[in-house]
């Protein structure tokens, strides 16, 4: 019997210095940290003061870092596409629907990828209060319009042509806006071809792709207004 409380003791006594040293450990790290630690506990009574709440909320798993646009064609190369598409999905695999003045459906063949906004695929005014879609959205709506309306006059969208669409003064510069409308394309699809069939002055500008306009804008024969655009007198004229 003393054997065994004489062990029992020298455990007991082992334990009790091992935690007094864990305690010593964690005093020493809570003096070197305690700075950083109240500086922590006044933000969260600023947290709680103003949004009311007893408690900061943590998020679950890391933080999306937040998303540029890419602006250079090593950026649109090797940035990640909003839009997710099959590996080596190509150009005429894809249709994209205007669904109104905002959003579009996006098919890989005929499997739905999405619903998308201007402001998901980047085509937004940054820097604006509202960020209203940008003039490459514009162009994009147009060249869908230009694609599917039908009438007894064919429409072929020159350079010339979307000059007063585009709002410019050289057909340089329409060049340049295809030419950010590709990139914007390319960048939140992934497929780095160009989305855009070769311009020659007789067919246009046209896409690779299968563009669709609004559903009260579609083929019927009949000319239909729809969003800011105005088509009756930049188009259609």
């Amino acid at each position: 019997m003393y054997t065994t409380n004489k062990y029992t003791l020298s455990m007991l006594c082992d334990a009790l210095t091992r935690r007094k040293g864990m305690e010593d450990r964690i005093n020493e790290c809570y003096k070197r940290n305690e700075p950083a630690l109240s500086f922590i506990a006044e933000l969260h009574s600023i947290y709680a003061d103003t949004c009311g709440r007893d408690e900061v909320q943590i998020a679950e798993g890391p933080m999306s870092p937040i998303k540029k646009k890419p602006k250079t064609q090593k950026e649109v190369l090797f940035s990640d596409p909003v839009v997710e598409v099959p590996a080596g999905a190509k150009w005429p695999d894809i249709t994209i629907s205007f669904q109104n003045s905002h959003d579009v459906k996006i098919l890989y063949k005929d499997v739905m990828l999405g619903t998308y906004s201007y402001e998901q695929l980047n085509f937004d005014k940054r820097n604006t209060t509202d960020n209203p879609p940008n003039k490459l959205w514009a162009l994009l709506r147009v060249l869908a319009v230009g694609a599917e309306y039908k009438s007894d006059v064919e429409i072929i969208l020159t350079k010339e042509h979307l000059m007063d669409v585009c709002g410019v003064v050289s057909e340089n510069a329409v060049e340049k806006q295809k030419s950010d409308l590709a990139k914007g394309l390319r960048s939140a699809l992934g497929i780095q071809e160009s989305p855009f069939e070769t311009y020659t002055p007789e067919k246009g500008y046209q896409t690779k792709f299968i563009l669709r306009p609004e559903p009260d804008m579609r083929g019927d024969g009949r000319l239909h207004r729809s969003g800011v655009v105005n088509y009756n007198d930049k188009i259609y004229q």
